[in-house]
């Protein structure tokens, strides 16, 4: 299955969306999951935070589709779309692409 990754980039004041084509053999795999794919295999400088990858510490939270959530546990079966946005929360300073302070 082949999901299409649009990821608000930048630090403060400058932002934009940059898109990422991705295939991924498993629908239940996290957002998260999905984002390292990318940082990994795609863009090694696309910056996000994550600990435990439980849903206990809140260190992956981001808004994805419009909906504030923890990205390791937001399964992309769950998303129902082969689109998907992710921002960083709002109302928080952006230090550069997900990360927030």
């Amino acid at each position: 299955m082949k999901v299409k990754i649009h990821v608000r980039r930048g630090a403060a004041g400058r932002q934009y969306y940059q898109t990422y084509e991705v295939e991924v053999e498993d629908p239940r795999i996290t957002v998260l999951d999905l984002l390292i794919k990318v940082r990994e295999d795609l863009d090694g400088t696309l910056s996000m935070r994550y600990a435990c990858r439980m849903g206990v510490c809140g260190a992956c939270a981001m808004v994805i589709n419009g909906v504030p959530r923890l990205a390791c546990a937001t399964k992309l079966s769950d998303l129902g779309t082969s689109e998907i946005f992710v921002g960083p929360l709002p109302n928080r300073n952006i230090i550069k692409d997900l990360v927030t302070d």
